[in-house]
């Protein structure tokens, strides 16, 4: 019986297209100093940007830093056609990905990511697991349209690689800290080297904290049920500090290199977050509640936050024989948060939820390739997945039902794969790949609702039916995903392409508050057939850098969430609701005219529509069918400059502006009420003092536009979450 479903906003074409002119975005990496090419491991391997026949977008360290990245919401700005939403149960580290339109929206962490995210190499089968290590990154690679066969389920939209800084031979280190408006810090450092021959280590950290921008004003008045059992509302009173919180992260990779054909890398991480997440704020009359004063909620609870989450990888490597590699990669991680939420957003309880959270996962995988690029690419291997979520919650509808409710759930999920993929050289110019993986998943899901009846006076039986509600359910299902591609190279620099490819979307359970069977029914897979054609122009060092895609998705089965009134109250539930489709074009654009200045562009034109839409009400089915996808802007465009300009004595001074425009886009089915579009802006004056040390000055947000980065809509309830007004501030950065 829970709700909430999220994302940002808009605001007017004209005036980012307008600011847009004086910017541009980082969506390619820095070319590699030794060779000017730029190498990705997209394919699970590394290789040439421009060989991969997809579309990849790379984030620098450098277009990160300047754009004052600190997790996946503020990198997803950076690269056209991707939407990430921040969740009211993560804080900083929980976020979902919308790729071209294709997404997910559940904020529970019991359901299947969109995209797949694999922190160097290990996957993050849960959205609360992928924001936790956005530290000394060494590049994202942001695959775009599904890649089932080499990354397997939940990959619909796509694929997201981040990479760790890696130890190397010689000792190095880097440290950045800042300061900035609302009381917030941020300090980054890693430092590693050989400490023996064939033992390399890299140990970094990083810690943010903030006071926030939000004010809660408590129940100013307000003392909920006028039944005389139930105890009146507690004011918590006025704190202008209410979304304050504090996050660290430390990670330690450790290098092995017995031998010039052996490696083992062993990967140790952890994080923790604490202080509040951010409130809704109403953005329309509510229970006879009028909206409040920007960045103002009247909650009865004060939203609080308290994750730990930590992990280990191994990643081994050897090489067989003369060209072959053995690959074997394995991952465990645990989380466990506790967070409450004032699901209402009104100073009453008719929806405060405290939930307590547990995650377990493991996975392996292994795999036989080619050691080094050829005329004939392979590799073949099988992987394993299995995870453990457990989900309870308090939900406190006192003033309501005169009663608080509880759910205990827990959800078991197991996945094995067997995959190949491939590509052969026919002649000086073509290519042709492809790819075919089957997987089996199988799911359980079992729990129970209960009455607490606290004051001895519940008519909860009476509105949700018979309690305590037990349910034990299971799924199952058998998918094949693949790809075929074929490329021409035009010439050493420029290469173009076409494929058609099929991913799919685990099916699985809801994991909202559940008191009838069909509300814990497992909805099915998702499936994908998207069809892409690109070109890349890549020359190294050019003056001008190009690469496009046009492409169609199809796809069946949709999952979504639906608001609907569950017994006469609010629920979202996630379900298959029908069949969908998306076709766009995108460009990214990078042009260096003179010696130090580089502008970097990307555009994104997107249509979805629903095309079926599954439903035994006819009102439903007609409000629905040909309404935009969710999260499915149909324009936003990056960009940014950057320009280095020397000054002597081994000084250099680097202005840089980097922005996105987003569209209008919904959030929900029913298009009921959409995120206006904006324009978000940074500038950065960074200043290199030739011994490795920098000082800067920053500013983010510098229109001070009011946006927002979630939105629930379930009439007549409506609210949003907001992004950061403008902030400032100046950092000190050494590297040696």
């Amino acid at each position: 019986m829970n709700s909430l479903s999220f994302l940002p906003i808009r605001r007017t074409l004209l005036t980012g297209a307008a600011l847009l002119a004086l910017t541009a975005s980082p969506v390619h990496a820095e070319e590699d100093a030794a060779g000017g090419e730029i190498i990705v491991t997209a394919q699970k391997r590394e290789q040439r940007l421009i060989d991969v026949p997809s579309t990849v977008n790379v984030l620098s360290p450098a277009a990160l830093r300047e754009a004052g990245v600190k997790d996946l919401i503020d990198a997803s700005r950076l690269t056209p056609g991707v939407v990430v939403s921040p969740q009211i149960s993560g804080g900083r580290t929980i976020q979902t990905f919308t790729i071209r339109g294709i997404g997910y929206d559940d904020f529970r962490p019991n359901g299947n990511p969109s995209a797949a995210v694999s922190i160097d190499g290990a996957y993050q089968g849960s959205a609360a697991l992928v924001g936790g290590q956005m530290f000394d990154i060494e590049r994202v690679e942001i695959l775009k349209g599904p890649q089932g066969t080499l990354y397997g389920q939940n990959t619909t939209a796509g694929a997201v690689n981040i990479i760790s800084r890696q130890p190397t031979d010689e000792w190095q280190g880097e440290a950045h800290a800042e300061y900035g408006r609302f009381n917030s810090w941020r300090a980054e450092a890693g430092v590693g080297g050989r400490l023996a021959e064939g033992v390399k280590l890299r140990i970094a950290g990083v810690y943010d904290s903030t006071d926030g921008f939000m004010t809660n004003i408590g129940t100013h008045g307000v003392t909920g049920s006028t039944n005389p059992a139930v105890p009146a509302l507690a004011d918590p009173g006025v704190n202008n500090k209410a979304n304050r919180s504090e996050y660290y992260g430390g990670r330690a990779i450790l290098l092995l290199e017995p031998t010039d054909r052996t490696s083992v890398t062993f990967n140790t991480h952890g994080f923790k977050e604490s202080g509040a997440v951010q409130f809704f704020e109403r953005t329309a009359t509510v229970r006879g509640f009028a909206p409040l004063a920007p960045f103002t909620t009247d909650s009865a609870i004060e939203p609080s936050l308290e994750k730990t989450s930590y992990g280990t990888s191994l990643t081994f490597n050897q090489k067989v024989g003369d060209d072959m590699q053995l690959v074997a990669i394995f991952g465990w991680e645990k989380l466990k948060q506790r967070y409450a939420a004032a699901g209402d957003v009104v100073p009453t309880r008719i929806g405060d939820t405290i939930y307590r959270d547990n995650v377990e996962q493991g996975t392996a995988e292994i795999r036989l390739q080619n050691a080094t690029p050829g005329r004939f690419d392979w590799v073949v291997g099988a992987n394993a997945y299995k995870d453990k979520v457990r989900l309870r919650s308090t939900l406190d509808l006192s003033d309501i039902i005169l009663s608080v409710l509880s759910a205990d759930y827990t959800q078991r999920r197991r996945s094995v794969a067997g995959f190949a993929d491939g590509s052969i050289k026919l002649g000086d110019h073509w290519k042709i790949g492809a790819g075919l993986r089957y997987t089996h998943d199988e799911s359980t899901f079992n729990g129970v609702t209960a009455d607490l009846n606290p004051y001895g006076i519940s008519i909860a039986q009476a509105v949700f039916g018979p309690m305590p509600f037990a349910f034990d359910r299971d799924f199952a299902d058998n998918s094949l995903s693949g790809r075929l591609n074929v490329s021409y190279e035009i010439s050493p620099s420029a290469t173009t392409y076409v494929s058609v490819s099929r991913g799919f979307k685990a099916g699985g359970f809801d994991g909202s508050t559940s008191f009838t069977m069909p509300e814990t029914d497992p909805f099915k897979s998702e499936r994908v057939w998207t069809y892409e054609a690109g070109i890349k122009f890549l020359p190294q060092g050019g003056p001008v850098q190009i690469d496009a895609s046009i492409y169609y998705n199809d796809f069946n089965n949709l999952q979504a969430s639906l608001n609907k009134l569950i017994k006469g109250l609010p629920s979202n539930i996630r379900t298959n609701v029908g069949s969908a489709r998306t076709f766009g074009f995108e460009a990214n654009v990078t042009v260096r005219p003179v010696t130090g200045l580089e502008i970097q562009a990307g555009v994104s034109l997107l249509d979805s529509k629903i095309l079926e839409m599954w439903s035994d009400s006819a009102v439903e089915r007609a409000r629905r069918i040909g309404n935009d996808l969710p999260f499915a802007p149909k324009m936003t465009l990056t960009g940014a400059v950057r320009y280095d300009l020397p000054l002597g004595n081994g000084m250099t001074l680097t202005p840089s502006v980097n922005g996105r425009f987003i569209d209008d886009y919904y959030t929900e089915l029913d298009n009921y009420q959409p995120i206006r579009g904006y324009f978000l802006g940074n500038a950065q004056m960074e200043l290199a003092l030739g011994n490795g040390a920098t000082v800067a000055g920053w500013v983010r947000n510098f229109t001070n536009v009011r946006y927002a980065t979630a939105l629930y809509v379930a009439p007549p309830t409506y609210s949003q979450m907001s992004g950061s007004p403008r902030t400032y501030g100046v950092s000190l950065g050494y590297r040696f």
